[in-house]
């Protein structure tokens, strides 16, 4: 039996494989260039036909396939739009408060109109105790809608003049002054007895 070295079966096997790497790429150089060259040097009418022919196909055909894309993009688009929509109506659906909950319906299409309040300032008039006046002020805007203009004067108005009687309330009553004097036991025959 021969002696056998792997070192040596290992630098030939590599030898091997860059010397058909190198052949590989030489021939690839070659006939690129060869082919190149003969593409410009020797031209026939064949070839020429051939080279016409295929740019005037695809001048032809260009506009349908672009056509064919566009329509591909814009089945894609209109899918996408749709799908789209879907979802906006169904979170639309799934709403938790309606715009009419949020005027004071209690319910679907029980809403209110805009400056239309149950309770008015003439129903209001009709209340006297402190407690009722408080509530039936609070229901008259219950309803979650601005009031402006009239009634809110109205009320502004209303609300002062109550100011304005319970500060007299709490001041006392207003006396004259001949009643203050008496109520002094002071008059002016006592000041002339001292002088």
């Amino acid at each position: 039996m021969s002696d056998f070295n792997p070192s040596q079966a290992i630098t030939d096997a590599i030898n091997d494989y860059f010397s058909n790497l190198y052949a590989f790429l030489e021939l690839l150089v070659t006939r690129f260039c060869t082919n190149l060259y003969k593409s410009f040097a020797e031209v026939t009418a064949y070839r020429w036909t051939k080279v016409i022919l295929s740019v005037v196909g695809y001048l032809l055909i260009r506009p349908y396939i672009e056509a064919f894309f566009k329509k591909m993009h814009e089945r894609d688009r209109k899918k996408q739009q749709e799908k789209e929509r879907a979802e906006r109506k169904e979170k639309r659906a799934k709403a938790k408060v309606s715009p009419n909950a949020l005027r004071g319906g209690a319910a679907e299409g029980e809403g209110k109109v805009l400056g239309e309040v149950e309770n008015t300032d003439d129903e209001l008039d009709e209340v006297d105790d402190q407690e009722n006046v408080e509530n039936a002020e609070e229901f008259a805007t219950a309803s979650g809608v601005p009031e402006w203009g009239k009634n809110a004067r109205k009320r502004a108005k209303k609300h002062a003049k109550k100011l304005d009687k319970e500060a007299e309330e709490t001041k006392g009553p207003k006396l004259t002054e001949d009643q203050i004097k008496e109520l002094l036991d002071w008059s002016e025959s006592e000041d002339e007895k001292k002088a």
